[in-house]
């Protein structure tokens, strides 16, 4: 896909380096991501250790987002400010390879990823706020289809190749290759954020809006609530899947790799599904059927004892992670309130990833207390709230002008 054509409008433009943008982000992130819990398990990490590799970069956004919110909405060139935001998260990975040249290694690569919370969660807010200023309302179904289609088939190879990769070499020289390689990835991510540019016009800054404010408003409050009931479950079977795949069924890097391919080859074939069903039936439809897919996942792996019956769950979550990643974003930006999007987000991050930091260590002490499997189960309880909520009562909380994509 070739960015610079002549022929194409400042949208079209923009579309274009935001779908480069995440295919390059989905290389190097999944090159790191899907492999940190065999990383610190391989450094000899505890199930502590294992919930605080979930939960420490949750914590770290849920304390640092709103002391940044000023300096993000000040400045108005927000691709600059997302690239050097997101450059600086990716450096990162580079210390992450280093780890295992020190002791205590697990503590040390713990130290690393928290702190690589700090600019990556300010990053995400300036990008998610320049979004809203760079693709309009009625092409992002479209455009974050076609985008996380390419995400899901070059996280895919991503994925399979830094797995190969990790079974050929020698712990700990394929990590450190892997990660060094996935920041150079990175760097071509940094090169297409700077390519977006404003295309709607720049929303007059508010005086920021206050908690109480924002809450006040029916609509931001109804996507809030439904949102946090369906995290507390996510998050709380997040270190879960973890623990249970890699200590109690003992799974290799390649597996691990295949476990979250098997979760991409569903999202590339189901991401247009999602659109449309989007543009048809509005997004409160297509959330709840998302939701209540990935419900099912967690008490349907505490019943697993192979690792071959993991990939056809993958395949299933990733059918419906590929509708929530899609679903959810939109209607974020459209929940929050005109003229104070980054408050609205930064507010919404912090209560998201305060749960993050909260939830995976809850998990961790429940499972040790009652068991791996019966935590799984709880896992799933928590996540059908969710679906409860946005079935029972976020439907009536929105006027129809936001259950269906806009079409201009």
């Amino acid at each position: 896909m070739k960015l610079r054509k002549t022929n194409l409008n400042p949208i079209e433009r923009n579309i274009r380096a935001n779908t480069l943008n995440g295919a390059y982000a989905a290389i190097n992130q999944n090159m790191v991501a899907n492999f940190l819990g065999v990383y610190a398990r391989d450094l000899g990490a505890s199930s502590f250790q294992f919930g605080l590799l979930t939960a420490l970069p949750a914590l770290v956004t849920a304390i640092v987002t709103l002391p940044g919110l000023p300096l993000v909405e000040k400045q108005r060139n927000k691709a600059m400010q997302s690239a050097v935001l997101a450059l600086g998260s990716r450096f990162f990975y580079l210390l992450y390879a280093m780890a295992s040249f020190f002791a205590p290694s697990v503590w040390l690569l713990l130290i690393f990823v928290g702190l690589t919370a700090l600019p990556n969660s300010w990053a995400t807010l300036s990008w998610t706020a320049l979004i809203g200023e760079a693709i309009p309302e009625g092409k992002r179904a479209m455009a974050f289809s076609q985008r996380n289609r390419l995400i899901s088939i070059c996280g895919l190879v991503a994925t399979m190749g830094a797995g190969q990769l990790m079974e050929w070499l020698v712990f700990p020289w394929s990590y450190r290759l892997v990660f060094l390689l996935a920041f150079l990835f990175a760097l071509m991510e940094i090169f297409y954020l700077l390519a977006l540019r404003r295309t709607e016009p720049a929303e007059k800054v508010q005086m920021p809006m206050r908690w109480r404010e924002l809450i006040g408003l029916k609509e931001y409050r109804s996507f809030l609530m439904g949102s946090l009931l369906f995290q507390v479950g996510f998050q709380f079977a997040l270190p879960l899947f973890t623990i249970y795949t890699l200590r109690d069924l003992g799974a290799s890097p390649f597996w691990v790799s295949l476990i979250a391919v098997s979760s991409s080859i569903a999202q590339i074939f189901t991401y247009p599904i999602w659109a449309r069903w989007n543009d048809r039936h509005g997004w409160i439809k297509a959330m709840i059927w998302s939701i209540a897919i990935m419900s099912a996942n967690p008490v349907l792996y505490a019943v697993t004892t192979t690792l071959w019956p993991l990939l056809l769950l993958n395949l299933v979550a990733g059918f419906g992670w590929a509708g929530y990643n899609l679903v959810s974003f939109n209607a974020l930006l459209q929940a929050c309130p005109s003229g104070a999007r980054e408050g609205g987000i930064a507010y919404y991050n912090v209560l998201m990833n305060g749960i993050a930091a909260v939830l995976p260590l809850i998990a961790v002490f429940v499972s040790d207390w009652i068991g791996i499997r019966w935590a799984l189960g709880i896992g799933s309880a928590l996540r059908m709230l969710g679906v409860a909520y946005f079935y029972f009562s976020i439907r009536s909380h929105f006027p129809i002008r936001l259950r269906t994509r806009s079409d201009h």
